[in-house]
């Protein structure tokens, strides 16, 4: 009986994050900073989905949302695996910043604020993937930075046409009713 009691003792352990193993700190940074980064896109996606006048950004807005939900959680999932990982859990200062210009902003001027943000971000998120997946050790932290950089790419080009067709669109409003006379 008391042998059975120390191996559930024992196996109770295997939760604790002091028997875990650490990542490097090339990849601790890179997991802490993808999940800050998804973390920003989550919540200015949620703004933007409800806040944004332009369809295009509505629904981009959502996109990010649901696909950055998916990859948080996927992230989370592997970080949970490992100790000494420091989770964030509210957005960075210049996140905040950003959230504040955004909560500030109405119409065309927030559509344009939030689409710039995340050209600038997916930017950002192109050149931390893509660092990651040649400077990553861990063979899971790889393979999540070599499953979401081509995703990432996608929501950069996406946002940069959101981007041209939004400006577009709001330079063709003004023809021809007297507003650019």
């Amino acid at each position: 009986m008391i042998a059975s009691l120390g191996f559930v003792a024992c196996d109770d352990d295997d939760d604790n994050p002091i028997n875990k193993p650490n990542l490097n700190d090339t990849d601790d940074k890179f997991v802490e900073v993808a999940a800050r980064s998804n973390m920003a896109e989550i919540e200015f996606g949620e703004l933007a989905a409800t806040k944004g006048t332009d369809t295009l950004v509505t629904a981009f807005a959502q996109q990010m949302v649901d696909e950055h939900t998916t990859s948080q959680n996927e992230l989370k999932e592997l970080a949970d695996d490992y100790g000494g990982i420091d989770w964030p859990n509210d957005l960075s200062e210049a996140h905040d910043d950003i959230m504040e210009q955004l909560n500030n902003a109405e119409g065309y001027t927030f559509d344009t604020l939030y689409i710039k943000t995340q050209i600038r971000m997916h930017e950002d998120a192109e050149t931390l993937f893509q660092t990651a997946t040649g400077n990553t050790t861990d063979a899971r932290v790889k393979a999540y930075a070599n499953k979401y950089l081509p995703k990432i790419q996608m929501h950069l080009e996406k946002a940069d046409s959101i981007d041209t067709v939004v400006i577009a669109t709001d330079s063709l409003d003004g023809i021809g009713d007297g507003s650019s006379d």
